[in-house]
């Protein structure tokens, strides 16, 4: 509970800022404070995602899930990547904001791609499981397990008397 309230308040304060304002030159030395502050909102954010992807993989070891966790570790590292590559804006003279822009957009591209091939080996997986689950459910009775069962039943001599 504590952690959704701070995901709500870090969202809110995300939020409720004048971006559009501070985006058009309004706010002057704001732009840079909003930029730094969306930048390790980010960076934090991405960080606590990746404990968590890890935390998964713990707790899912040998299922399909955990198989291809790595796709999503990649994934939240290219992610944490590009909120640092926004963040180095600040910091490095020389860098222009188009150009950390451009890199954080590459960076999140190559997560979206990243994300869509964990999901995919994890939907093939899945079928695959149902399917053997399927088929073994309704796999017809072989001459073998009828005759085993017949084996197995008590003689009538065997069986309690009646009565």
């Amino acid at each position: 509970m504590q952690r959704m309230l701070a995901i709500a308040v870090t969202g809110f304060a995300q939020f409720a800022t004048p971006t559009l304002a501070f985006a058009q030159g309004a706010g002057g030395d704001s732009v840079s404070l909003l930029h730094l502050g969306t930048s390790l909102t980010g960076l934090l954010v991405a960080i606590f995602l990746l404990l968590e992807a890890l935390a998964v993989r713990r707790v899912a070891s040998g299922g399909a899930v955990a198989d291809k966790i790595s796709y999503v570790i990649l994934a939240i590292v290219c992610l944490a990547a590009s909120a640092l590559a926004q963040w180095t804006g600040n910091f490095v003279e020389g860098l222009s904001f188009d150009q950390t822009q451009l890199a954080g957009e590459a960076l999140v591209i190559v997560a979206m791609a990243l994300l869509t091939a964990y999901f995919y080996s994890v939907r093939v997986a899945m079928q695959d499981y149902l399917k053997v689950m399927q088929s073994s459910l309704s796999a017809p009775e072989t001459p073998n397990q009828s005759a085993d069962r017949i084996v197995d039943a008590p003689l009538e001599d065997e069986a309690e008397p009646r009565g």
